[in-house]
């Protein structure tokens, strides 16, 4: 995982070797989190872009494949989890740190919960006799908060699997004297993103300090780094 303390550094003499001053761990933390989220999304796009390239037969095999190098930097944010244990015990609650669900089952069994996001298209198949939910073809309704799950009786049982939201970085410093700081490596929080992201999250910061500051040396450099990735 990316190490905050080195982004910071980099980040730091950016800005200093561009004499725009010190950026604040407060400021940093703020720019830090929101370009983890920006890199974080950006691997969902790229997902959908190598499943376009492995469709066509364009894609390369093997460890060259970019599906298969997508895949394994979102496997770490992958995660299981019963909907009965998630948000205070709700059987219906959506886990707190939900982003994207893969799929759902029914515990100790291969029973699939089809997933369903359109309020109208639930009232059809709850109304309907042909396709009505039971417990061997079970459905889902996924709302804002909420996953209610049909037959209703089976809400505690259904476990879900899902993309995970990244845990948000966190520079923390201790003043040692007179000011002087150093981070406080033992409460600081690294990016949860793999180390050949680097450029691309100094990349991010460095664009929206530039904007921050209005900065075009700040701004251009930025956009390089996360074109150039």
């Amino acid at each position: 995982m990316i190490r905050i303390g080195v982004v910071y550094s980099i980040v730091r003499d950016l800005c200093n070797k561009d004499q725009k001053g010190f950026v604040t761990p407060a400021v940093f933390n703020t720019l830090a989190e929101a370009a983890q989220m920006n890199v974080y999304n950006e691997m969902f796009n790229e997902l959908k872009l190598a499943n376009r390239l492995r469709a066509s037969g364009s894609d390369a095999g093997r460890d060259k494949s970019a599906y298969k190098m997508v895949e394994e930097d979102l496997s770490y944010f992958v995660k299981t989890s019963s909907l009965v244990n998630v948000d205070q015990g709700l059987a219906v609650g959506k886990p707190s740190d939900l982003s994207r669900i893969i799929s759902m089952h029914l515990n100790d069994t291969n029973t699939s919960v089809e997933i369903i996001y359109d309020v109208e298209k639930i009232k059809r198949v709850l109304n309907s006799n042909l396709s009505a939910p039971t417990e061997e073809f079970p459905v889902a309704l996924v709302g804002s908060n909420t996953i209610d799950v049909f037959p209703e009786e089976l809400g505690d049982e259904v476990i879900i699997t899902y993309y995970r939201y990244p845990v948000a970085p966190l520079y923390k410093v201790k003043e040692i004297s007179d000011g002087f700081v150093i981070e406080d490596m033992t409460n600081s929080i690294d990016f949860e993103l793999p180390d050949h992201y680097l450029t691309e999250v100094v990349g991010e910061i460095a664009r929206m300090i530039g904007v921050r500051l209005r900065d075009d040396v700040l701004m251009q450099y930025g956009t390089a780094e996360i074109t150039n990735k």
